[in-house]
């Protein structure tokens, strides 16, 4: 099992913008200590980006100042509801407020404890809403507001009716699976770029296909154009002054070609809410992770493809049946897109356990995949980084995030 393992998970508002992330690594002492190295070699900083992170921690990590370590701006612990307010505890946590930074409890629960003797202390208060039943949550929301400016996160918000229900209580902030897999509007289309684009992957998985005729696909539709010609530009491509599709096609060759139009398909939804960027963010953070997973008779570019879909039908709102029609896939991504078997299924088990931080089931999978267990963190935040670079030619214009007071 890795010593380093962590995940990344989004905290959203309740007008969809995204506040921040939990940055949750193994509960382990290895775990713990990636933590620390994180923290002093910079690599949190870069998973975080320019937003808050909700980091759990233990009562030592909290009493040891490891957090200490980190600019009290950028981190916002997440203490566990057990820990009860002794002077140790009250005296680190002054001192972590004094510096600037705010605390969270984690996980208050429907009967009075430990915890509720920091509620006066915290600027924020995070709360399991999977049991739905409204009037104990009312029970504990109420008990979490002892000061008017405490904001609450909804946890494990995996149902539409758990997030309706919690913004009903009054929740400030939501977090869970849900928000990686909206329901699929029955009236959604898409764009007209992003037909043309899984229109043009179809052609540019023919090897039949001349790049002549690419070209000409792509020299129709300005948008899709210019959304490839920035990604082909990028410094990671290595292949600045790149003026024409055809330019681009000779230099990179088919295979990267298929890759950054892939990468065009999920930036063509940017721009939407909070939401909308993080699932286009997800898509292709799982696509690289995928395709890192190659070996043993699969092809790194049909990872890449099938990790990509597998989110696509979030992040348009349109069912994976009608994706999957759009594009001429292989039938083993088909099938494993669609029905979830055949060689390329493991991937996609292995990365929504991931992302879901099971750990040890992801390990299993990676290990009956041919792949090292102890490389999977690496690998994971070598997706993100990935992903942000690629994606940055197309968000330099976005604005910065706030902190939430």
């Amino acid at each position: 099992m890795s010593d380093f393992c962590m995940v990344r998970q989004p905290v959203f508002s309740r007008d969809g913008d995204l506040i921040g992330y939990e940055i949750r690594f193994r509960e382990t002492p290895e775990g713990r200590e990636a933590f620390s190295q994180s923290l002093l070699t910079g690599s949190f900083d870069s998973l975080r980006g320019d937003r808050p992170a909700f980091v759990p921690v233990s009562r030592g990590q909290f009493l040891e100042q490891i957090i200490q370590l980190a600019d009290p701006l950028a981190v916002i612990p997440l203490i566990p509801n057990d820990v009860g307010a002794d002077p140790s505890v009250l005296e680190a946590i002054e001192r972590f407020c004094a510096a600037g930074g705010q605390i969270a409890i984690d996980q208050l629960g429907e009967t009075i404890n430990a915890s509720d003797t920091l509620l006066p202390l915290a600027h924020w208060v995070r709360i399991d809403v999977r049991s739905e039943d409204y009037a104990a949550l009312a029970g504990t929301v109420a008990r979490a507001r002892l000061r008017p400016d405490t904001l609450l996160i909804a946890d494990h918000v995996y149902e539409t009716s758990q997030l309706a229900m919690a913004e009903r209580l009054g929740f400030d902030a939501f977090e869970g699976a849900h928000f990686s897999r909206p329901e699929p509007l029955p009236s959604a289309e898409l764009p007209s770029s992003t037909i043309s684009a899984l229109r043009l992957l179809g052609q540019a998985r023919d090897p039949n296909v001349h790049d002549r005729t690419l070209e000409e696909s792509i020299a129709i539709d300005p948008v899709l154009t210019f959304q490839l010609l920035r990604i082909v530009n990028s410094a990671s491509v290595g292949a600045r002054g790149v003026t024409s599709i055809g330019h681009a096609l000779r230099l990179i060759g088919r295979s990267a070609f298929l890759r950054w139009l892939s990468l065009a398909i999920a930036a063509s939804r940017r721009g939407g809410s909070g939401v909308d960027e993080h699932l286009v963010r997800q898509a292709v953070e799982r696509a690289r992770l995928c395709e890192q997973l190659a070996g043993s008779g699969r092809d790194a570019g049909t990872l890449f493809l099938v990790g990509l879909f597998s989110l696509l039908d979030s992040v348009f709102r349109v069912s994976i049946e009608e994706l999957v029609s759009r594009v001429a896939l292989t039938d083993d991504a088909r099938e494993a897109l669609l029905e979830r078997s055949g060689p390329y299924a493991p991937a996609l088990d292995f990365a929504e356990s991931y992302e879901l931080g099971m750990f040890e089931s992801a390990a299993e999978v990676a290990k009956e995949m041919g792949v090292d267990p102890s490389t999977i963190g690496e690998i994971y935040a070598g997706a993100l980084s990935w992903a942000e670079e690629m994606l940055a030619p197309m968000s330099a214009d976005a604005p910065k995030a706030r902190r939430v007071a």
